[in-house]
């Protein structure tokens, strides 16, 4: 009899996970493009994996030294929002320090509900190819905003899901945004998926018509991620094309890269007579200085915000100023050559923790997740590469390795999108060195 049970248990236990990993996947192709319903599917694949699994993940020092950087977020934000407040913040709303909370507390949950969907090599090749197919959306996004003029934002379910296709007429958005509110946002989400795209490329060896679909979407992603005019996306395009294709492809595809981007720019364009507000016409604008111009000076707005920042991570070192306060803050406190824009966060993410929790906090932190990666690393090098195992796990390398960058200069992280993918990829990596992978001499499938 208790053979029987436990058999019954058993295969409840496996009905449970198998909706689970039905849900998450399916989360993950709704997340960029429509972010209610996918955080809704990922939220319950999320509940049945802690519902179901039996192992205790405090058990792995990852996952508690993670949980130990939580509970500290937790007592931080308590002491500078009710314990011992600034001064600087005594007419600041505390509400919405711990409303920030959201960005950081249940992103840790994900990361550990993820894992149960991540655990395989399959399970993580499926991961991929449903990023790569739940991308093909913002992609449409991209195409209706620069080729077709079709502007938004197009709202559904009342309001909750929105596609921004920002007017390229309007003063504030003159580059692609697709779905996105925000150039960068969109920069960030295609070089994060670009990676992958190209990979599958590596992968996919029968089926011509996926080959064609693959070289194409390749081709959308470069060309939109480049239409952004981001700096970050940009490094993402060459960390791209660096990591994960051999020296002569990647040679070759910089220059198909060059050869699309003229075609797409400047002929194609003239061929189907875009409105006055098209590529070229920013390109006649010199928006492309973007690029070029770069003024380390204390008046770059970046640099004073930055050095600012650093000041008053001083003035509270331990414990921190409090998540969203730094806007209130900087802006009566910073002393600016300048004046600037609204500015929301501190454009550096370990400058951000620091800030928002303390200097420990954010070593511990940032420590811990480049420590993983650096091990991921090491172990994916010791792998032949020509395996099945190097070409799909270099990509997941990769798109993190981009995240880290673009977060040096940049807070993309604060959009829920990017956010979940980031604890996707974390998932993903903490898996990989949890797992037993043949290593040079014995990898037995190889990739022809």
């Amino acid at each position: 009899m208790n053979f029987i049970k436990n058999l019954n248990f058993e295969i409840v236990l496996e009905s449970y996970l198998n909706l689970g990993n039905i849900l998450f996947l399916a989360g993950i192709f709704f997340l960029p493009s429509a972010l209610p319903i996918g955080g809704f599917l990922l939220l319950i694949s999320i509940f049945i994996s802690f519902h179901t699994n039996k192992e205790n993940f405090l058990k792995n020092r990852w996952n508690f030294i993670l949980f130990i950087s939580i509970i500290l977020i937790v007592i931080s934000t308590f002491y500078s929002s009710i314990l011992n407040p600034s001064e600087e913040l005594l007419d600041f709303n505390k509400s919405i320090i711990w409303l920030n909370l959201f960005n950081w507390v249940p992103i840790y949950f994900a990361y550990i509900g993820f894992q149960a969907y991540l655990k395989s090599q399959k399970q993580k090749l499926l991961f991929q190819k449903v990023l790569i197919a739940g991308t093909v959306p913002v992609i449409a996004s991209c195409i209706m905003q620069r080729f077709f003029n079709m502007y938004g934002p197009f709202e559904t379910l009342f309001g909750t899901i929105v596609w921004f296709n920002y007017d390229f007429s309007l003063e504030k958005v003159q580059h692609a945004t697709g779905l996105f509110n925000n150039p960068n946002y969109l920069g960030m989400w295609l070089t994060i998926c670009l990676p992958f795209s190209l990979s599958a490329l590596k992968l996919e060896k029968n089926n011509s018509l996926n080959l064609i679909f693959l070289y194409l979407l390749n081709i959308l992603i470069i060309y939109f991620a480049f239409a952004t005019y981001s700096r970050n996306a940009l490094i993402g395009l060459f960390i791209s094309f660096l990591l994960v294709l051999n020296r002569k492809k990647f040679i070759y595809f910089s220059i198909f890269f060059l050869i699309s981007v003229f075609i797409f720019s400047y002929l194609l364009p003239n061929m189907i007579n875009f409105s006055s507000t098209n590529f070229i016409d920013l390109h006649q604008a010199n928006t492309f200085q973007k690029f070029s111009s770069l003024n380390f000076s204390l008046k770059n707005p970046r640099i004073a915000i930055w050095s600012n920042a650093l000041n008053f991570i001083t003035m509270r070192p331990i414990l921190g100023w409090g998540p969203s306060s730094f806007p209130y803050v900087f802006y009566e406190n910073a002393y600016l050559e300048i004046p600037l824009n609204k500015y929301q966060h501190t454009h550096n993410l370990v400058i951000e923790l620091a800030y928002n929790f303390g200097i420990p906090i954010a070593l511990l932190i940032t420590s811990t997740i480049f420590a993983m990666f650096i091990k991921v690393f090491k172990k994916i090098k010791k792998v032949a590469k020509k395996s099945y195992t190097y070409l799909m796990y270099k990509p997941l390398l990769a798109s993190f390795f981009i995240f880290l960058i673009a977060h040096l200069t940049d807070i993309t992280y604060y959009d829920g999108k990017i956010s979940i993918l980031f604890a996707l990829l974390l998932a993903s990596l903490k898996n990989i060195l949890d797992e037993n992978i043949e290593l040079k001499n014995n990898s037995k499938i190889y990739i022809e």
